[in-house]
């Protein structure tokens, strides 16, 4: 395998779960050429990863998030174009199950061999109750040869070394969204025990992007229901995100890509979860606590309940150094 294709054009979330499976297929082939296809939207996530893991990310946009326009047009021309002109000998499908559109872009790179989980495809059997990071990873270990598990945290190169506490309150579910008054009574709570203002973060909207309006109203009632309680953290990209999170040595936080990101970087997360199934979407670290609801919607989670969580497994100041915090992964 001299040209290696490496595909995960889904969410943010999704990504980082497989950055693993990335990194265990550059350390089998050393010397193998390896693209990643991301999209335009979560590929500041492996920005870090290259050129050491991978030699070049190939940039996906969305139709439905661009718009159909003549600049999308010229964009998926240029895109396909790339495939059909780097024939590569792999493929490796690291979406957690079938993907169209993940097989069409192996066919447009003519891959001579395709690894994934859907129909056409090389691959292991689906196996239910798996975590998302080891789906990647046992499709990437069976074609290599590997027997090893993946490893306990997800290494991510960008490691987080402040010692600033975040509530993050954007969920993509709408399970997992919880009421701005419930947010800020927990602003306050966290902030008292601290002694210090907690960092608010959020997805913000996107004027570019209409289906994509996030969170700012509801991130300015919090904040002015919390009043000294939080600071607001606005982070208009993916790289505004990741370097305040460099800031941060715990979070609380609903499911969501920026869970999974804060995780990654070492970060220590308390995890509220609705609909997600904890199984297959908690925090791949030993340094996270999940609070399921137990009628899968984060309505039912008290604000009591997520502060007696955040008082039993974090410090009552915020820890300047990793060992000042332990605790369990529970469901």
């Amino acid at each position: 395998m001299k040209r290696v294709l490496l595909v995960r054009n889904d969410n943010v979330g999704d990504l980082v779960c497989s950055i693993p499976a990335i990194c265990l297929v550059r350390e089998r082939l050393p010397e193998a050429e390896i693209r990643l296809v991301v999209n335009s939207y979560n590929a500041a996530v492996v920005e870090p990863l290259t050129p050491r893991w991978v030699d070049r990310c190939v940039i996906y946009t969305k139709t439905k998030h661009s718009g159909l326009n003549p600049a999308q047009a010229t964009r998926l021309v240029q895109f396909y174009a790339g495939l059909l002109a780097w024939p590569c000998d792999a493929a490796f499908l690291l979406v957690g199950g079938e993907s169209r559109q993940a097989r069409a872009f192996a066919r447009w790179a003519r891959a001579r061999r395709v690894f994934g989980y859907g129909a056409g495809t090389e691959g292991p059997a689906w196996q239910e109750g798996l975590h998302e990071v080891e789906y990647s990873w046992r499709l990437v270990a069976q074609a290599l040869g590997v027997s090893a598990p993946p490893p306990a945290e997800i290494g991510y190169p960008i490691r987080a070394a402040g010692n600033r506490v975040a509530l993050q309150m954007t969920s993509r579910k709408p399970g997992n969204r919880w009421p701005a008054a419930r947010f800020a009574e927990l602003a306050r709570g966290m902030a008292d025990s601290l002694g210090a203002r907690v960092l608010l973060f959020w997805s913000p909207g996107d004027v570019a992007t209409p289906t994509h309006p996030g969170d700012d109203a509801k991130a300015a009632e919090i904040a002015s229901l919390a009043g000294d309680a939080v600071e607001p953290a606005p982070t208009r990209t993916l790289r505004d995100l990741i370097a305040r999170l460099a800031e941060c040595c715990a979070m609380v936080t609903p499911d969501g890509g920026a869970m999974h990101l804060a995780a990654a970087m070492g970060v220590r997360v308390l995890a509220l979860f609705g609909a997600s199934a904890p199984a297959r979407w908690r925090p791949w670290t030993t340094k996270a606590v999940v609070l399921q609801s137990p009628t899968q919607t984060l309505d039912d989670l008290s604000v009591r309940e997520v502060l007696a969580a955040w008082k039993a497994h974090f410090p009552s100041q915020a820890p300047r150094a990793p060992d000042l915090f332990q605790s369990n992964l529970t469901t």
